[in-house]
């Protein structure tokens, strides 16, 4: 498998991020997320990080990156993996 291959992967994969939190937020009745960015850095070298709000709760990009798109993916990450396991607690589940 060559390098683009598995970058696509990747791709695939941090992009499924954004579209399972608004499908979860969809399923238990949640507002819609919300993302809002914070830019850093010199115009050749930018850094973002993003925010997700999602029913009144925020979550932040771990860190800083190269563009936008992978700082809201990381967000919704954050948030996905919260979310969920609030649901699971919730449901009287315990770790």
């Amino acid at each position: 498998m060559n390098s683009n291959a598995s970058d696509v992967k990747v791709g695939i994969t941090q992009h499924q991020y954004k579209m399972r939190l608004q499908s979860f937020a969809q399923r238990k009745n949640l507002d819609s997320p919300l993302y809002s960015s914070k830019r850093e850095g010199p115009p050749h070298a930018l850094q973002f990080q993003a925010t997700v709000t999602v029913d009144g709760f925020s979550f932040d990009s771990p860190g800083s990156f190269r563009t936008l798109k992978e700082a809201e993916h990381a967000a919704a990450k954050v948030a996905l993996t919260s979310l969920s396991l609030d649901s699971f607690q919730e449901a009287g589940f315990t770790m």
